[in-house]
């Protein structure tokens, strides 16, 4: 702990204590600016007393009210600060002031009736202190106890700081700076646009009609916002998000996301579970389990994750082990930029279909039961390599198995081709003046071995068809 020296009335000092260097600056900050005030006389300083104070008629730009004992206080008038804590001794320097028990007593502040445009408070009172604002800007900072600072239906622009007790902020309709302690905090926001950098376990609450953005770095924490919001989820352990149409969510460990309106994007998450009642964009994610109604795009995501969602795209990235579940078509392209490593898509439990491209490297995709499309050895921008893929159609209905002309090199097996009536491997783009000459051509190359066939296709790529041993021209589409 800290003691911070600030120039009272009549000659006395008050001693706010302080923990922490964020608190320490802050106190400091204002202990200087009533400092500089006495030195230039332009300081008139007044004791409160419980009841009514009314400002002095001072021609002086800084008048600052001062309170020591507990109480409830009311403050009309000109005022431009407020100290409270425990009364010191006259004021020698910060240096040499001696060190009083901290004020222990509840206080309580209507400065509704204030007439400024701004107002400094600095509180250190272990009971806590309860402010109620008025129409006007300020700072607010409480470095101990339990506080309230409550500016409901007031206009203004505030800078609200409290130390690690259990606070509750009612901020009011303008710009909000807040940064509540390591506590359980109750922090409601108004219209306007608020700025939250939460340290504690904190119940976070945001209006229509407003620009939220919160930063969470305790963890823990409950958070409800409306629309056009941002949560950057720093913390190391998850909290509770809802966020309304148009918001963003950055980062995140083991949280619980809600996107309640109908679109929204989540950025970086580790371990999130994530719901979306419309459409959602999620990028750089790893480990999530993924609840969209509406249209997904999954970008760049990794590590082991869960999709459900009645679209979906998704833009695969080194070492994503994805299961897909959509109603509707389910897009896979493996082609996001020096992606050569392994990626594997399982959208067996699908009601829809799925579109997959593989690309370099390893991948592994499962189809659905419906009519699927695979397309083999994609040359994708930053991104081009032999494609090495193991590729199951389900034994639904028919699907499509193929490569464009120009595709890259690889060896691709398909598991099921024989599973379902109406399966076809196709070769587009290539224009043969004899498309069935070309077919025969494709299967002159054929082997079979060990119950399979492995067809030769032009700039090296392999094709394995597991347990066919009579693949026919039918079967087969070059154009």
């Amino acid at each position: 702990m800290a003691i911070v020296t600030v120039v009272g009335s009549s000659g006395m000092t008050v001693q706010v204590t302080v923990e922490g260097a964020r608190m320490q600056t802050l106190a400091s900050s204002y202990a200087k600016q009533i400092l500089d005030a006495t030195t230039s006389g332009n300081l008139t300083s007044v004791d409160l007393v419980n009841g009514s104070n009314a400002g002095p008629s001072s021609a002086n730009s800084v008048i600052q009210g001062v309170v020591t004992t507990g109480g409830a206080f009311s403050m009309q008038g000109k005022y431009s600060n407020l100290v409270i804590g425990a009364q010191g001794a006259p004021y020698l320097s910060p240096e040499e002031a001696t060190p009083v028990a901290p004020l222990n007593l509840p206080v309580a502040v209507d400065a509704t009736g204030v007439v400024t445009d701004n107002l400094s408070i600095l509180a250190g009172n272990t009971a806590g202190v309860s402010f109620y604002a008025g129409n006007y800007n300020g700072t607010f900072v409480s470095t101990m106890g339990n506080n309230l600072f409550h500016a409901d239906d007031r206009t203004g622009n505030w800078t609200i700081a409290t130390g690690d007790g259990n606070d509750t902020i009612v901020a009011g309709n303008g710009v909000n700076n807040i940064r509540a302690g390591e506590g359980e905090n109750l922090i409601t926001l108004g219209a306007g646009a608020n700025f939250v950098a939460s340290e504690g376990q904190d119940t976070i609450t945001g209006v229509e009609n407003a620009s939220d953005t919160v930063t969470l770095l305790g963890g823990n924490s409950i958070v409800t916002l409306q629309s056009n919001s941002a949560v950057v989820d720093a913390a190391l352990v998850g909290s509770r998000i809802s966020v309304g149409i148009n918001s963003t969510v950055f980062g995140g460990t083991g949280s619980t996301v809600d996107f309640t309106g109908n679109s929204g994007t989540i950025v970086g998450a580790i371990g999130d579970t994530i719901s979306a009642a419309g459409d959602l964009s999620v990028y750089h994610g790893c480990d999530q389990s993924i609840s969209v109604s509406g249209a997904l795009k999954f970008i760049s995501g990794t590590g082991n994750t869960s999709i459900n969602a009645g679209l979906g795209t998704i833009w695969g990235a080194n070492d994503l082990h994805a299961t897909v579940d959509t109603n509707g078509l389910a897009l896979f392209t493996a082609n996001q930029p020096n992606t050569t490593g392994s990626q594997y898509i399982d959208a067996s439990s699908s009601k829809g279909t799925l579109e997959a491209w593989t690309g370099a490297g390893n991948n592994t995709v499962i189809g659905t039961s419906g009519s699927d499309h695979f397309v083999f050895g994609t040359q994708f921008e930053n991104s081009n390599g032999d494609s090495f893929a193991t590729v199951t159609g389900g034994d639904g209905a028919a699907n499509s198995f193929g490569v464009l002309a120009g595709h890259n090199g690889g060896d691709i097996t398909i598991t099921d081709f024989g599973s379902a009536a109406g399966n076809m491997f196709f070769m587009y783009n290539y224009k043969p003046a004899d498309a069935d000459q070309a077919v025969k051509d494709l299967l002159a190359t054929a082997t079979v071995t060990g119950g399979n066939t492995t067809l030769q296709l032009d700039n090296n790529m392999k094709v394995t068809f597991l347990g066919v041993t009579d693949l026919k021209a039918s079967n087969i589409v070059i154009s």
